[in-house]
């Protein structure tokens, strides 16, 4: 925080003032990352729809798991990087829960009811299968974890297919 108020011309008690604590303010610069990711897959959902999900997840633990300051960070700091990158109440966390939820409704829109809470198992899914393992020190694997939500995403629309009939 020094470095940035210094870096910004402006005091520590002013850098606090405006954006809260440092895990404020790395918690929405995480949530703002984590959004970026979407925009690409917008047009995705609507020519292919049983792939935009599934390679949204893949390309997002590839690109985030080689951002060397992201990786930097969850290696010094890995507490405080888990509360950040999986807490429930996190602003990574809800943005993606919301993005993913939206590319749902845009790729199924037939279906968003029967599909509720599938966002919410992807993340937690994706989140459990590559943040832990960073902090291990292990690589996680993108294409996996997209094998597992495509497997899901199929199951789910299936069961919610048969319940229909």
């Amino acid at each position: 925080m020094n470095t940035l108020a210094a870096q910004l011309g402006i005091g520590r008690a002013t850098l606090y003032r405006r954006v809260g604590s440092r895990e404020e303010l790395l918690d929405e610069v995480l949530g703002r990352l984590a959004g970026e990711f979407f925009e690409p897959s917008r047009a995705e959902a609507l020519t292919h729809p049983d792939d935009v999900v599934p390679d949204l997840v893949r390309s997002m633990i590839e690109a985030t798991a080689g951002l060397e300051a992201l990786r930097s960070f969850v290696r010094r700091e890995p507490e405080l990087a888990l509360r950040l990158l999986v807490g429930r109440d996190r602003s990574t966390r809800r943005t993606l829960v919301r993005e993913v939820e939206a590319l749902i409704a845009e790729a199924y829109p037939e279906e968003v009811d029967a599909l509720r809470g599938f966002a919410e198992a992807t993340v937690q899914i994706g989140v459990a299968l590559v943040w832990p393992t960073l902090v291990a020190g292990d690589e996680p694997s993108g294409e996996e974890t997209a094998r597992i939500i495509r497997a899901m995403l199929a199951g789910a629309r299936a069961g919610a297919l048969g319940s229909a009939s």
